[in-house]
């Protein structure tokens, strides 16, 4: 009896196995890329919701240091890390 796979039938599954590994990385880079790219659209005064759900208004933004304040409340602020904003409110009326 005869080899069934051989060298071509590895050759597929390494091409295979490259494939989705580039698939991931490049998947990984999109998002990435998303993401910093959210946060240079960010600036004070705009409203955002963070990873945790919390609602409020950026009054200070550092990016060097990957730092913003965010008022929750008048009066209350709390320092949130920059990765930590999920995305922007549409304070906009509903169309």
């Amino acid at each position: 009896m005869g080899e069934t796979g051989g060298i071509s039938g590895t050759l597929v599954w390494i091409i295979l196995i490259v494939g989705l590994m580039g698939f991931m990385f490049w998947s990984q880079w999109r998002a990435r890329k998303r993401m910093q790219q959210q946060i240079d659209e960010l600036a004070e005064g705009q409203r955002v919701v963070t990873i945790g759900g919390i609602y409020g208004k950026l009054t200070q933004i550092d990016r060097e240091a990957g730092m913003a304040r965010l008022e929750i409340a008048p009066g209350v602020e709390i320092e949130i890390g920059l990765r930590a904003i999920s995305h922007a409110v549409n304070t906009g009326p509903a169309q």
